[in-house]
């Protein structure tokens, strides 16, 4: 029994070395669509798009909250029926105002799946070409593979930043 078990540790250690001796890296996806050339560019051209709807919105909350101040100022001197008509117009204000919110927020997080789309394609396939030519076991992303700590020497999203950059560049 004994060197039954003396067998199975022997194993776990050999290829626990093994393993240690493999490549590894992690990427930290978000920095690099924050910080590259592409991400930049279709995070400009997001805001751009939606600095109309952005105003719109803005516009939209200062009449609600003038419509709020006069209903408290009139109050006192409106009939009850006047009064109940005014809160009926602001409630159905404020619910307009939370439609075209979420309509808004739907069509820009649409909008940004779209122009993030090519890039995080070009991206994973510069991450699995990096991986090839530089013979790495595994590469994670930093934020959704529940890595709480690796070394800094393991951080490669500088060199994939550069990639990216540079091939985005080269296809416009």
């Amino acid at each position: 029994m004994k060197k039954i078990g003396l067998f199975l540790i022997a194993i776990l250690m050999i290829a626990g070395s093994a393993m240690a001796s493999e490549k590894m890296a992690y990427v930290e996806v978000q920095r690099v669509l924050e910080t590259s050339e592409p991400g930049k560019t279709a995070l400009g051209q997001l805001t751009k798009r939606f600095e109309d709807m952005r105003e719109e919105l803005d516009k939209e909350r200062a009449s609600l909250e003038e419509m709020r101040e006069e209903l408290q100022k009139q109050s006192l001197v409106l009939s009850q029926d006047a009064q109940q008509d005014l809160e009926n117009q602001l409630r159905r204000k404020v619910g307009e105002f939370q439609e075209m919110f979420q309509a808004y927020q739907a069509r820009m997080q649409q909008e940004e799946q779209t122009l993030s789309e090519p890039i995080i394609d070009l991206l994973f396939d510069i991450i699995n070409d990096f991986g090839e030519e530089n013979d790495y076991k595994i590469i994670f992303d930093a934020q959704s593979s529940g890595i709480i700590y690796a070394s800094e020497a393991l951080n490669i999203t500088d060199q994939i930043i550069e990639k990216l950059n540079k091939e985005w560049a080269d296809r416009n």
